[in-house]
């Protein structure tokens, strides 16, 4: 992750930012910026002003479905990795979710997982700079 990877937090528990933005910190070193996003409708309008290089979003947000929330984000922004943190999340949401573009799941409350599966979605693939080459597509 030589670039700083910018990461978008769609969460509505003020909690649940802080504790990301802790352990971003902790594990980033520098090398992830997270903007957070209250709920659906201020992460859709983030996505429009600006590129992410990944999306984490609450499953659970109390304004929208997960696969509301999943479709809508997709839509607007193809290209991008959702990484969906759920507090429940049924075999038909995760097959769902899969089919519409995040790349992996992690539970909430997991942050090591979270961590990995972040890094992952951020990491170099084949020997190029992933988040590099999202910004010149």
């Amino acid at each position: 992750m030589p670039a700083t990877a910018q990461v978008l937090l769609i969460e509505d528990e003020k909690m649940d930012r802080d504790l990301v933005q802790e352990l971003v910190a902790l594990k980033a070193r520098g090398r992830v910026h997270v903007t957070e996003a209250g709920d659906l409708k201020a992460g859709l309008d983030l996505l429009a002003s600006q590129p992410f290089d990944l999306i984490l979003l609450d499953t659970r947000l109390p304004d929208v479905s997960a696969l509301s929330a999943l479709r809508a984000l997709g839509d607007q922004a193809p290209d991008t990795p959702i990484l969906p943190h759920p507090a429940f999340l049924t075999v038909e949401m995760r097959h769902a979710a899969k089919l519409r573009g995040p790349w992996d799941v992690v539970e909430r409350g997991e942050l090591d997982r979270m961590w990995t599966a972040m890094t992952n979605l951020l990491a170099t693939e084949n020997g190029q700079d992933t988040v590099a080459r999202r910004r010149t597509a």
